[in-house]
């Protein structure tokens, strides 16, 4: 029987041990993190912390992470009704909420002319081509760059952005806005 190698990380990364150990501590706390007794306490601080966590791991503040299904879902959340513009490469995760009007040019670089008010995705999977992010982006989707490349919220000065914990070997149906 001849051994594979897993090259499809990009899509989707292999659930990491120390993942599978921490969904599975979480799993036996029994309580709704919005209940206000001992077992609901209990729960919301499981959320509190892997809050805190994603929140020092990207340069934020822990309030201001809203955990969502997925990066699909946090973009749809961080996209939707603002009128944002978008290049034609994005993730189909924000091609219904953008115009695609932003230039491409022939290295596969998105042109930004009023940050505030475009979705960039930093790394695309695909073509490997890592953008240039104005200060005041928008919606930046790190999800191909997170846990990846050295990024800080903090330092790219954007408006919101988008990450997943299945592209670096957490759990799949995690994502975060």
């Amino acid at each position: 029987m001849k051994s594979r190698v897993y090259l499809d990380c990009n899509a989707t990364a292999p659930l990491r041990a120390e993942a599978r150990a921490a969904m599975i501590a979480a799993m036996d706390v029994v309580g709704n993190p919005s209940s206000v007794h001992g077992e609901g306490r209990a729960a919301k601080a499981v959320v509190e912390r892997a809050r805190a966590q994603v929140a020092a791991a990207l340069g934020a503040e822990g309030a201001d992470v809203i955990f969502t299904a997925s990066a699909s879902e946090a973009a749809a959340l961080g996209c939707g009704g603002r009128g944002f513009a978008g290049a034609l490469i994005e993730h189909d995760a924000v091609g219904a909420w953008v115009s695609g009007d932003l230039p491409v040019d022939e290295f596969g670089r998105v042109a930004v002319d009023e940050p505030e008010r475009a979705v960039l995705q930093l790394a695309n999977p695909e073509t490997g081509i890592v953008q240039e992010v104005a200060q005041g982006l928008g919606l930046c989707d790190m999800t191909q760059a997170f846990g990846k490349l050295p990024v800080a919220f903090n330092w790219l000065g954007c408006e919101m952005a988008v990450i997943s914990s299945h592209k670096l070997g957490g759990p799949k149906g995690v994502g975060a806005l």
